[in-house]
């Protein structure tokens, strides 16, 4: 996070960053309508930018660039600005400037991920000094994914996803992210999954969290599970065809392993190294006709918020 001073008022300027779903099983559904789950997520190096600039008139205006980029009203930003001024009585306003790369309905996350930092900006540029406790709970009003992008790095999530417990990763870890055209309704998707997913898949969550803290690359590349995958492929035969392309394009390239992100429909590989990751997601996009990022894993909220 950066802080600039000027005639328009003070201003602060935030990197969001993507996620990846590592592991995702879905245990049940709840009574208020949500899904239990449990997952392994993953901070990865792409972001969207954002900066926060001061008004004096208590309005919230949202300026964007980007695909896809959600209505001012419908977009999460905003409504975690409106939340914080309601239920803190704050009069205090914002001018919220959004630059998207993270592409929206692909399950990366980059909606949770700016309303994270606009809760932390806003925590800092209208001085309200909130504990993470208490931005948890703003959190935990506005989206499954957001409590998970207070914490970054690597986490095991819990509840609806709210319940966050950061876990050890040893050193970097490098994934090549997969963009099919057609988005996925996460609401969709999660409405056709099986009731009970636990266990079973061909994944496990014991597997992922070890190789985190041990730095096994090949191991974290055989722990790998989603268990929207199959409800992804009958919702977008589109994002079927991808992976079916997958299994043929992804071993030479020397990838450790493959998974759906979140509810799709996005793609992720594991690769050993940067290099290889590189080389990968050219190959990828030249063959597969869609866009291919090289990213890595980040730490925590330090490496974007500060």
């Amino acid at each position: 996070m950066s802080r600039d001073e000027g005639g328009r008022g003070e201003t602060l300027r935030v990197r969001a960053p993507a996620k990846i779903n590592l592991f995702l099983e879905v245990l049940a559904r709840r009574r208020d309508g949500y899904h239990e789950i449990r997952t392994v997520m993953q901070a990865v190096s792409l972001y969207d930018e954002l900066g926060f600039t001061l008004r004096a008139d208590g309005e919230v205006a949202l300026r964007g660039s980007g695909p896809d980029l959600p209505p001012a009203e419908d977009n999460l930003v905003v409504r975690a600005a409106r939340l914080v001024q309601r239920k803190l009585g704050c009069r205090r306003g914002v001018e919220i400037r959004l630059s998207k790369s993270i592409p929206v309905g692909r399950g990366f996350g980059g909606g949770s991920s700016d309303c994270a930092a606009t809760l932390r900006a806003l925590n800092e540029l209208w001085r309200l000094a909130l504990g993470l406790k208490e931005l948890e709970g703003l959190a935990a009003q506005l989206g499954s994914d957001v409590p998970f992008f207070l914490h970054g790095g690597s986490a095991l999530c819990e509840g609806r996803g709210e319940r966050v417990r950061p876990l050890p990763a040893r050193g970097k870890f490098h994934y090549v992210l997969l963009v099919p055209p057609d988005p996925i309704s996460s609401r969709e998707a999660y409405e056709a999954a099986p009731a009970l997913t636990r266990g079973g898949q061909g994944g496990s969550i014991t597997a992922v969290q070890l190789a985190l803290a041990t730095g096994d690359v090949r191991r974290l590349g055989e722990g790998l599970h989603n268990a929207l995958q199959a409800p992804a492929f009958r919702l977008s035969p589109d994002t079927r065809r991808i992976a079916d392309m997958l299994e043929d394009a992804l071993p030479p390239t020397g990838c450790r392993g493959h998974c759906l992100t979140g509810s799709g429909s996005g793609f992720f590989g594991v690769f050993d190294g940067g290099g290889e990751a590189r080389e990968a997601a050219l190959k990828l996009e030249r063959e597969l006709d869609v866009p291919a990022l090289a990213v890595e894993s980040v730490r925590g909220i330090e490496q974007y918020f500060c």
